[in-house]
């Protein structure tokens, strides 16, 4: 149930293979995470300024896992994103990864396809 975000320049939507690296992103989030169900990603293009390329990935969690954990995830994503813009010819982007808690507020709202399963 993790929500994953990424936030990339531009240029690299055009190079990068969007649909190995959500599989290979959601596969570890959900595994260092100990969380169980698919992630719900999402990616936004965004002019950026001031320097180079970018690409930031936002994982968002239920609130409970310890910083270890969190780290574990982060150094896991940094890696994965690394390998993958590096297959695309893509080095020169600077890369970070933020994981947090949702807020207590947090709520879902299952579709009909998953009427019934809980996640966490």
């Amino acid at each position: 149930m993790p929500h994953v975000h990424i936030t990339l320049s531009p240029r690299i939507t055009g190079v990068l293979d969007h649909s190995d690296l959500v599989t290979a992103l959601n596969a570890l989030v959900v595994g260092r995470s100990g969380s169980r169900g698919v992630s719900k990603t999402s990616m936004s293009p965004v002019e950026t300024y001031g320097g180079g390329m970018v690409m930031h990935v936002e994982v968002a969690l239920l609130h409970g896992r310890p910083p270890a954990v969190k780290a574990h995830l982060s150094e896991g994503v940094l890696e994965l994103i690394a390998a993958h813009l590096s297959e695309a010819g893509m080095d020169a982007v600077d890369l970070s990864v933020v994981v947090r808690d949702l807020p207590d507020s947090y709520r879902l709202s299952l579709g009909r396809s998953h009427a019934g399963t809980a996640q966490t």
